[in-house]
């Protein structure tokens, strides 16, 4: 059933078709919403792609397969989007060529305009990858190409790869909104941000560029130690649906930053310079 702790917030506005780009699976459930909801509850197009399988150091520091965990990490994804919509978590799934890439695209089986994407470039935190660590920002500094996780035999993926991968995904869903990170957090905090997550941004306003598409930034880390600033309604309705999630993430377990990501969600601007 869908969850009836609140109403769907004033983002969803009639006539907007939502593309959110992030690196990881579970970043547009932390720092997007509850922004995210809104379309999703209201039956409007709504596409999420993530760039990395979010497979880290599993299997390195600890006896975890990295492929079931990147695996699982899927499955957590489809049980919180349909848990939001409020319907069975029953999904289609087909491979998409966007670009020169191919893609695994699942919809939403009794709401298809509910899409998942899924590129699967290598975590930044994995030292297997192509050049090692940080493959997603050195993709974006056009340093050289990587393979995707676990996909040494499928072709090399460039900088412009993504690029013409992202706006290939913004022009065939008719996408007006994208949603993503900052792609300049502050260079001075006390909590900085996830180098994927200002890659994933900044690639995400690239292919953005000369459209009509409308970029939301929203911060990541850094939010953690402001003040909170979503209502408890919300919040709690933002801790369920991440609970669906995190029953399939073992690394989402535990971790006090959690419970300050619930209460908060900052956005930068939507629209010109940011401040």
């Amino acid at each position: 059933m869908r969850p009836a702790l609140a109403a769907a917030p004033s983002e969803s506005v009639l006539g907007e078709r939502f593309v959110q780009v992030v690196a990881h699976p579970d970043d547009d459930l932390l720092f997007m919403s509850p922004d995210l909801y809104g379309g999703v509850r209201g039956e409007r197009p709504s596409i999420t792609v993530y760039l990395t399988a979010g497979e880290g150091t599993a299997g390195l520091d600890d006896q975890h397969d990295p492929f079931v965990y990147a695996r699982d990490r899927v499955a957590g994804l489809r049980a919180a989007y349909a848990h939001l919509a409020g319907v069975r978590n029953a999904w289609r799934t087909k491979v998409m060529t966007a670009g020169r890439l191919a893609v695994q695209v699942d919809s939403l089986a009794e709401r298809p305009r509910v899409m998942l994407i899924f590129v699967g470039l290598p975590d930044g935190g994995d030292p297997r990858a192509d050049g090692g660590r940080d493959a997603l920002t050195r993709l974006w500094a056009g340093r050289n190409c990587v393979h995707p996780f676990g996909g040494a035999d499928r072709p090399c993926v460039s900088r412009e790869d993504v690029v013409l991968l992202l706006r290939a995904i913004y022009r065939k869903y008719h996408a007006n909104v994208v949603r993503t990170l900052d792609p300049d957090p502050p260079p001075r905090c006390r909590m900085c941000d996830h180098p994927d997550h200002v890659a994933s941004a900044r690639f995400a306003a690239a292919a953005a560029e000369h459209t009509q598409v409308r970029l939301v930034a929203y911060r990541g880390y850094p939010m953690t130690v402001w003040a909170p600033n979503v209502p408890w309604r919300m919040r709690e309705l933002k801790r369920e649906i991440f609970g669906v999630y995190r029953s399939h993430d073992y690394r989402a377990r535990s971790g006090w930053h959690y419970g300050a990501w619930f209460e908060r969600m900052y956005k930068i601007n939507d629209h010109g310079p940011r401040h």
